[in-house]
């Protein structure tokens, strides 16, 4: 298999696998409501499980990788639990469409910390970014009836969304000052650090909700972490075919029509014109975003 190719399966592979977990989370969100923190803090072990078992290369710690995955750990943290608290209180599709335009965060890093190549046809995709963010707005078929965001669902959105792209600079330094090498010990640390940071958060805010938790959630937690730590191990292998100033584009366009396709078929969920038209213009955008 040619090696773009190669890559882009790899990054299908792990969109799947972030879509998977997504839906584990927001059944648990839905079906108990509680124990957010002790259920993320079981999903980062169950991942971290994951990297143990993968790791071929013997477990090899320097300095630099540890520093970069305690950073990590406390995105990661903000992002489970913000993301629990988004898929509870929201839509799955909305959510998803939302906090999927993270990328054009990651889009500014590499093209304006890191200097990768950008064209204008890029910047034309990027700004239909924006323009799709705009027209989604939530409102029945009819456009009588309005649904308004909740601020707490809103503020969860942007946490996730600015914990998300924080993540991929982060692992794309990683992956920048070590090459192919020590990415599962770096996210081990990631995740056992993000796990203790959730379990310190649960002890002191959510402590009643621990019994329901462990009889409930074991298995949540487990599946979602498993789907996680495959969706975290592709993005590293993707660093190796693409940069990322193509990857994050590509990844929300194709995340948009695989949430959308997901939220309306399976959800049920309905969409305005307006909605359907941003889903149109985001994919839109990652055509423009990799003519060269």
């Amino acid at each position: 298999m040619p090696n773009s190719l190669l890559g882009i399966s790899i990054v299908l592979g792990g969109l799947m696998a972030h879509q998977a977990e997504a839906m584990i989370v927001k059944r648990f969100g839905a079906k108990h409501g509680k124990g957010g923190m002790f259920f993320n803090a079981i999903l980062c072990l169950a991942a971290t499980v994951y990297f143990f078992a993968t790791d071929t290369g013997g477990f090899q710690l320097p300095t630099g990788v540890l520093v970069y995955g305690l950073v990590n750990s406390t995105m990661y943290a903000v992002g489970f639990y913000t993301g629990y608290l988004a898929y509870k209180l929201g839509s799955f599709g909305l959510t998803r469409l939302f906090t999927s335009f993270g990328g054009i965060l990651t889009i500014g890093y590499g093209i304006i910390i890191l200097h990768e190549p950008f064209s204008l046809t890029m910047l034309a995709g990027v700004a239909l970014v924006f323009v799709s963010v705009f027209l989604m707005k939530y409102q029945k078929d009819d456009e009588r009836v309005k649904q308004p965001f909740t601020v707490k669902w809103l503020v969860s959105v942007v946490l996730v969304v600015v914990s998300n792209a924080l993540i991929s600079i982060i692992g794309k330094l990683q992956h920048a000052a070590y090459s192919n090498t020590y990415k599962n010990e770096f996210l081990i640390v990631s995740f056992l650090g993000s796990a203790l940071w959730l379990i310190l958060m649960g002890v002191i805010f959510e402590r009643d909700s621990l019994r329901l938790t462990l009889r409930h959630g074991l298995l949540y937690g487990a599946a979602a972490g498993l789907f996680n730590g495959i969706n975290n191990v592709c993005i590293l292998l993707s660093y190796n075919y693409f940069t990322l100033s193509f990857l994050s584009p590509f990844k929300t366009g194709v995340g948009m029509v695989i949430t959308f396709l997901l939220a309306t078929l399976l959800y049920k969920e309905k969409y305005s014109r307006r909605q359907k038209i941003a889903v149109l213009l985001g994919v839109l955008s990652v055509i423009l975003m990799n003519i060269k």
